[in-house]
């Protein structure tokens, strides 16, 4: 092997996970935006570290068969949405009888309070234990590679994800295939996938039957300004127009109140909307989600969260986030995408959405794209 084939075989765990399952990504994307020599300091700066560190020879790839007792270390910047897709697959530990702690954030910690999944919940080190019998880190991010030398420096480890890093990516599929690599279970179908759960303390198992079809949910607000529709005044009256005994529910936080204030106008052309922006928890808003016919919302937390709940979704994306990065073909799901931003979605392709959606609830993925469809291999 000629050592530029070497290189191109070392940074290979870049975009190839670990289990060796594929996932949709935009890994041709990713390639060609990096030159080789980048590819390669993405990848040896971490085995430094650890070499450094003297971490890389407790390096293991697969969960021992004896061990019961596991530490998983989740840290780096998890958000709700990103912590919905990684945290889903933890169903499967009931099948090896693991007794799971989480280590993670204390936001992450509030959102999962008495979900019976975890053991326990720790977000201060003082509650950690010496007894572990093995450690699953979420990453080689320097968080997680600083808390492991600094509280369990000669326990063995693994790492979900690896040097898998840099890749936008299906994030619920690559962690199921993750665990079942790590401990030895047969990869399943893509029919038999572990769905998307949130808190286990809720109830996730309501019929469709008991939702209100003509009550749906609108998340309003945003962080990415990519990511954040503006527009919702004109949605809400075109949709008004077609059908004018919908009620809509607001939801969001903080970063939403602006929003929902100048859709609560629209109440003096008899449309009915109730504002429950930062009036309710996100066990509450699931709980809300449940009970409607249809989500609206950009990708983000919320609409992870309506995932879980299975409500039907009509989801705006933009950029190079293709909707099987978030959703699977089975999802009842109706996305639009544009190029650039969510915003550049005009608002009746918006309400056409809508409307298609609670005339008849979209049986599969849905997607329409309004330029070119984003680069997504698996």
């Amino acid at each position: 092997m000629s050592f530029l084939n070497f290189i191109r075989h070392y940074t290979k765990a870049l975009t190839l996970p670990t289990s060796g399952t594929t996932v949709f990504s935009n890994e041709a994307d990713f390639l060609s935006r990096r030159s080789l020599l980048r590819l390669l300091w993405l990848r040896v700066k971490r085995d430094l570290v650890m070499l450094c560190s003297l971490q890389l020879a407790l390096v293991r790839y697969k969960v021992p068969a004896k061990a019961h007792r596991i530490l998983y270390v989740y840290l780096g910047n998890p958000n709700l949405g990103d912590s919905i897709m990684d945290l889903s697959p933890r169903t499967l530990w009931a099948e090896k009888g693991l007794q799971v702690d989480i280590y993670t954030n204390s936001v992450m910690a509030a959102l999962y309070k008495n979900d019976p999944s975890f053991h326990k919940i720790i977000s201060d080190p003082k509650d950690l234990t010496a007894e572990y019998d093995f450690i699953v880190l979420q990453s080689y991010s320097w968080k997680c590679l600083k808390f492991k030398w600094r509280h369990y420096f000669f326990k063995p480890f693994v790492s979900l994800h690896g040097h898998y890093y840099g890749c936008e990516f299906n994030r619920l599929v690559f962690a199921e295939a993750a665990w079942r690599n790590l401990l030895d279970l047969p990869q399943p179908s893509t029919e038999n996938l572990c769905p998307a759960i949130f808190n286990l303390s809720l109830n996730h198992a309501v019929s469709l039957s008991a939702r209100n079809r003509k009550k749906v949910a609108l998340a309003v607000g945003g962080i990415v300004d990519w990511r954040t529709y503006d527009d919702w005044v004109n949605v809400v009256l075109k949709v008004h127009e077609r059908l004018p005994d919908l009620e809509w529910v607001l939801i969001g936080s903080e970063n939403g109140i602006a929003t929902a204030e100048t859709l609560m106008q629209c109440e003096r052309k008899s449309i009915k909307i109730t504002n429950l922006v930062c009036q309710l928890s996100l066990n509450d808003v699931f709980v809300e989600l449940q009970n409607v016919g249809l989500l609206i919302a950009a990708d983000g937390g919320l609409m992870n969260i309506g995932r879980a709940t299975k409500v039907p979704i009509v989801a705006l994306f933009a950029r190079e986030i293709h909707p099987l990065m978030r959703f699977a073909h089975s999802d009842s799901a109706y996305v639009v995408h544009a190029s650039r931003s969510v915003t550049d979605i005009p608002d009746d392709v918006i309400a056409d959405a809508i409307v298609t959606s609670l005339e008849r609830a979209p049986q599969s993925l849905t997607v329409r794209y309004l330029d070119a469809e984003p680069e997504c291999s698996r």
